[in-house]
C-alpha cells in the first residue's frame, strides 16, 4: 500500500541522489554526500531554503547590463530580449540550490506562458510572479494569474467585453490552471464544470485591461508587479449563475470598478472551495516529481490524503510538496511498494540533462557580468539554448501548446516524449560538444566552456582511487545513475567503453605514470571515452 507516512531514518546516497535530481538542478559529490547523511525531514527542508538570485534580472549581452528596471539603460531589440530573458533564467536555475526554480517550471507548465505574447519587460514580471508563488499559495497565485498582462494578451482577456465575452481565458482557467475537466458525464458537462460554467466565467471576466508598468497605480499592492486595471465600462455587471458543479452558486454582478476585485475573489474562492481543484492539483505534482501511473492504492493512500493537506492549508505548496517528499511512497519504501517503482521512473528533461550534468562534473559556465558578454551569449543561447535543447525538443518559455510542454501533461507517455527519434541526436551529442568545446549540431564554440575529464578524476573527489579502473568506474557509475549498474553491466562499462583493450594492470601504470610526468596522453582518450558512454547511457537519462 503506497504511504504518505513520513520516511524515518537517514536517507543515505541512493536516497540523497533520488531526492536532489527530482527536486534541484544543483545535484554534485558534496551535496549527495551532505544530504545522504539527513533524514528525509531535514533534507526537505534544506531545499525549501531559497538563497537570493545570482542577478536580480536580465543583463543585455551586448552591454552586459540590466536594462528592466534600470531606465538610464540601452535595451537591447525586442528580439534579442526575449532570449536574454531565457539565458537569465538557465542560470540562475544552474545556480540554484533549493527547489525553488524547479517549482517555476511546475508552475510555468500549469499556468504556461509563451515568450512572444507580450514584450520582455512584462514576461520579467511574470516570471517574477512564478519566483514569489513557488513556494506560497496556489491559489492566491490563480487569482494573481488573471489579471497578469502577458497571460491576459495570450489567452486574449485583454480583448473581453461584455458585448463580446470572449471564453479563452475562461476555459484555460477551469481546464488547465485549476480545477480540470473530470470525465464527461453528458454532452457539455465534464463532472468539475460545464460547458456554460465556461460562458458565464468569460461574462465574469470581463473588463480587464493592460496595465503601464510606468503608471503606479495599475501595481498590485502586494507584490509591486504591473497588473491588469478595471475597465467598468466594459464589464457584464449581470449576476454570474455558475452550475452545480459548483454548489449553483450565484456571484453578483460588480456595480463599480472596485467591485470587480471582490467578483473576481469571489469567483477564485469557488472554483478552489471544491475538493476537485485541490485533487487535480496533487495529481499534477505527483506526475512532476514522483511519477506518471496513478493507480487506484495511489489515488486513495497519497493524491486524497495529499489533496486534504492542500486544502487545509490554503494551497500552500510548501506544506503540500514537503509531505509529499518526505513520504515513504516518494522514496519506493512502505508497505508493499515493490510494486510502484519510483527511483529511475522518469526520464530527464534536456534541461536537467544538460544542467545537472554541469553541476556533477563542475562545468562552469561564463561570468554574466565579469567574463566577456559574448561568452556568456555565445555559450547559455546560442549553445545550451539553441542546440542542447531546443534540438532536444525543449524551447524554454515556447511550450507546445496552451496546456504546456508535452512530456508534463500528455498522457501515457509523459517524460517519455522528451526521448524520440528527432531528439536523440542533440542528447548523444551532449558530452562530445563540452568535450571539444564547440556546437557540433550548428556551428561556433561553446563560449570558450570546455570539460577537462582528466582534471574531474584527479581533483573532484569523486573518485578515490583513479588507478583503480572498476573502482573508478563504478564511483562514477554510483553518482550518476539512479541505481547501482549490476555486475555484467559494471563489467561493460570498464571493459567495453572504458578500457577497450586495456588491462586493469595496464591502466593503474597509465595513470601513474600520468601522476608522475603530467603527459596526460594516455589517459584523456579513455576517460573522455568513457564520460562520453556513461552520459550517452540509458541509465543516464532516468531519473
Amino acid at each position: 500500500m503506497a504511504s504518505l507516512d513520513a520516511h524515518t531514518g537517514l536517507l543515505g546516497e541512493r536516497l540523497a541522489k533520488h531526492l536532489l535530481r527530482r527536486t534541484t538542478y544543483k545535484i554534485n559529490r558534496q551535496r549527495i554526500e551532505t544530504f545522504a547523511a539527513m533524514s528525509a525531514e531535514d533534507a526537505v527542508e534544506a531545499l525549501f531554503t531559497v538563497p537570493p538570485t545570482f542577478l536580480s534580472e536580465p543583463i543585455n549581452g551586448e552591454t552586459g547590463t540590466p536594462w528592466i528596471n534600470n531606465s538610464a539603460a540601452t535595451a537591447p531589440p525586442q528580439w534579442k530580449q526575449r532570449n536574454y530573458l531565457k539565458v537569465w533564467w538557465i542560470d540562475e536555475s544552474y545556480r540554484d540550490t533549493s527547489i525553488n526554480s524547479k517549482m517555476m517550471m511546475f508552475l510555468h507548465q500549469y499556468m504556461t506562458m509563451h515568450s512572444d505574447a507580450s514584450d520582455t519587460v512584462y514576461m520579467y514580471d511574470y516570471l517574477s510572479l512564478l519566483r514569489i508563488y513557488a513556494l506560497g499559495s496556489y491559489k492566491t497565485l490563480a487569482l494573481k494569474i488573471v489579471t497578469d498582462n502577458p497571460m491576459s494578451s495570450y489567452l486574449d482577456n485583454r480583448w473581453n467585453h461584455r458585448w463580446n465575452p470572449n471564453e479563452n481565458f475562461a476555459r484555460e482557467f477551469l481546464e488547465l490552471f485549476t480545477i480540470g475537466k473530470g470525465p464527461q458525464i453528458a454532452p457539455g458537462n465534464y463532472t468539475n464544470y460545464t460547458e456554460e460554467d465556461v460562458v458565464t466565467a468569460a461574462r465574469l471576466l470581463t473588463g480587464w485591461r493592460y496595465g503601464d508598468r510606468t503608471d503606479p497605480t495599475h501595481a498590485d499592492p502586494e507584490t509591486g508587479i504591473t497588473r491588469n486595471y478595471t475597465l467598468f465600462t466594459h464589464h457584464d455587471t449581470n449576476p454570474k449563475q455558475f452550475s452545480s458543479a459548483f454548489d449553483n452558486l450565484e456571484i453578483a454582478g460588480a456595480t463599480s470598478a472596485e467591485e470587480m476585485w471582490t467578483e473576481l475573489e469571489t469567483f477564485v474562492d469557488m472554483i478552489f472551495d471544491q475538493d476537485a481543484t485541490a485533487i487535480t492539483l496533487c495529481r499534477r505534482l505527483y506526475n512532476y516529481f514522483v511519477g506518471k501511473e496513478i493507480t487506484a492504492d495511489i489515488e486513495t493512500n497519497v493524491i486524497i490524503p495529499l489533496a486534504v493537506t492542500c486544502r487545509n492549508n490554503n494551497y500552500d505548496l510548501a506544506t503540500t510538496v514537503k509531505q509529499l517528499l518526505k513520504s515513504q511512497h516518494f522514496y519506493n519504501e512502505g508497505p508493499s511498494e515493490s510494486a510502484n517503482k519510483v527511483i529511475g521512473n522518469m526520464i530527464k528533461s534536456p534541461m536537467d540533462s544538460v544542467l545537472q550534468m554541469m553541476n556533477f562534473f563542475e562545468i562552469e559556465p561564463p561570468h554574466p557580468v565579469s567574463d566577456s558578454a559574448n561568452h556568456y551569449e555565445s555559450f547559455w543561447w546560442y549553445s545550451v539554448m539553441d542546440v542542447m535543447f531546443e534540438q532536444a525538443g525543449f524551447n524554454l518559455l515556447e511550450p507546445n501548446n496552451v496546456a504546456g510542454y508535452a512530456a508534463y501533461y500528455q498522457a501515457p507517455n509523459y517524460s517519455r516524449d522528451w526521448f524520440n527519434s528527432s531528439t536523440l541526436v542533440a542528447r548523444y551529442k551532449l558530452p562530445e560538444q563540452f568535450i571539444q568545446g564547440k556546437r557540433l549540431l550548428s556551428w561556433g564554440s561553446l563560449g570558450g566552456v570546455t570539460f577537462d575529464m582528466v582534471s574531474f578524476i584527479e581533483n573532484s573527489g569523486v573518485v578515490t582511487t583513479p588507478s583503480n579502473a572498476t573502482q573508478l568506474v563504478n564511483e562514477l557509475c554510483n553518482y550518476i545513475f539512479p541505481e547501482e549498474p549490476d555486475a555484467d553491466r559494471l563489467n561493460y562499462f570498464v571493459n567495453n567503453v572504458f578500457l577497450e583493450g586495456f588491462t586493469l594492470e595496464e591502466w593503474s601504470m597509465e595513470w601513474q605514470d600520468y601522476l608522475n610526468t603530467g603527459d596526460d596522453s594516455g589517459v584523456r582518450i579513455a576517460l573522455e571515452g568513457l564520460f562520453t558512454g556513461l552520459i550517452y547511457s540509458q541509465e543516464y537519462q532516468l531519473m
